[in-house]
């Protein structure tokens, strides 16, 4: 059923928005292979982690559950039954137990490499694909329904279909992604803060400010360091971080790209049909798993040598703080109107 494909990319794009807060509350310093613990923090840092530091699995689990319950008001608005979708029942769509090793560390990159191909969350061991037995319990009723009945009611669920061009990827924009997207919107967006018009161009300049700490002279010095370590490691042509790891990513996005490409789309497919396909991207995923953590293993390997964690930090920290004394004002105004948000 078509439906198995539109499940997932729903409950995909909610994991971006998750990413996306993480990654911005991360100071946008980068990754490195130091502990966190022992990094230097700047203000805008400790107001991050202040702001949106706390959430914790059972709060994300919570939020999930908000953006089911708005979907099915939704959803009922459009004249639709919609069940709230319990997705922590179904195996890896939910966060698990945290890995030992910190995110973003050498300890980390020799057991999961970048977290790519692997389950952190998970046995290391196992990339089977396999989960636990799960039942939406709309699929009863969505089989129930005519053709256009379901074509309606999916895109009342998810929006009209997207049509990309070429191999252009087409902007995700939450006002065109149904029930879901509106309801995302709602908890990841408005609920966090991050869709506050009123500081639209604070967090604009913000992104000026990351990007200046990356175009630092000093930063350009150690990423050229980092380079040379990782060609004499074997790795050349990677001229930062960031090209070792989206190297990995980029492997794994082709394979969703190609598994899930329009061509190869049959509606009269079954369970079955698409239990197969995932398991067919499983295989390719564990066949570029040892890549993935010799990758990364090199890769921090030559953070820690270069010291590029610490550096970027302490750069961080002075863009950070002439930032924090140009637009205190604004930056207190924000947090004060999330926490007011309860």
């Amino acid at each position: 059923m078509t439906s198995i494909l539109l499940r997932t990319a729903a409950a995909s794009t909610g994991a971006v928005l998750l990413v996306t807060l993480s990654a911005c509350s991360g100071g946008g310093q980068g990754s490195g292979g130091s502990s966190s613990d022992d990094l230097p923090k700047g203000p805008l840092d400790e107001m991050f982690e202040e702001m949106y530091g706390s959430e914790d699995n059972e709060q994300m689990d919570q939020q999930m559950v908000e953006v089911e319950e708005l979907t099915a008001a939704c959803m009922a608005e459009q004249g639709f039954e919609y069940t709230p979708v319990d997705w922590s029942q179904q195996g890896g769509m939910g966060p698990g137990e945290e890995p030992e090793e910190e995110w973003g560390t050498l300890e980390f990159a020799k057991k999961w490499g970048y977290g790519a191909t692997t389950n952190p969350y998970g046995d290391p061991t196992e990339n089977t694909g396999e989960e636990s037995e799960f039942v939406d319990p709309n699929q009863a009723v969505v089989e129930a329904m005519s053709e256009t009945e379901q074509a309606a009611y999916y895109e009342a669920l998810y929006g009209p279909p997207v049509e990309g061009e070429g191999e252009e990827m087409t902007e995700y924009n939450w006002e065109t992604a149904g029930c879901s997207g509106k309801a995302q919107h709602e908890v990841y967006e408005v609920g966090t803060g991050m869709d506050e018009e009123s500081f639209t161009a604070l967090q604009e300049e913000m992104d000026t400010m990351w990007q200046s700490i990356q175009d630092d002279p000093r930063i350009a010095e150690v990423h050229g360091e980092w380079a040379s370590c990782m060609a004499d490691a074997g790795y050349d042509g990677f001229a930062a971080p960031t090209d070792a790891e989206n190297s990995i990513f980029d492997k794994t996005n082709a394979i969703y790209e190609e598994a899930y490409a329009e061509e190869n789309f049959d509606e009269n497919a079954t369970e079955e049909d698409w239990a197969a396909v995932e398991a067919g991207i499983q295989d390719q995923l564990a066949a570029i798993t040892e890549e993935e953590i010799e990758t990364a293993v090199a890769d921090y390997t030559c953070r820690d040598e270069v010291d590029l964690t610490r550096t970027t930090a302490e750069v961080g920290v002075e863009y950070q703080q002439d930032f924090y004394d140009a637009h205190e004002a604004e930056l207190e105004a924000w947090r004060e109107a999330l926490a007011a948000q309860g």
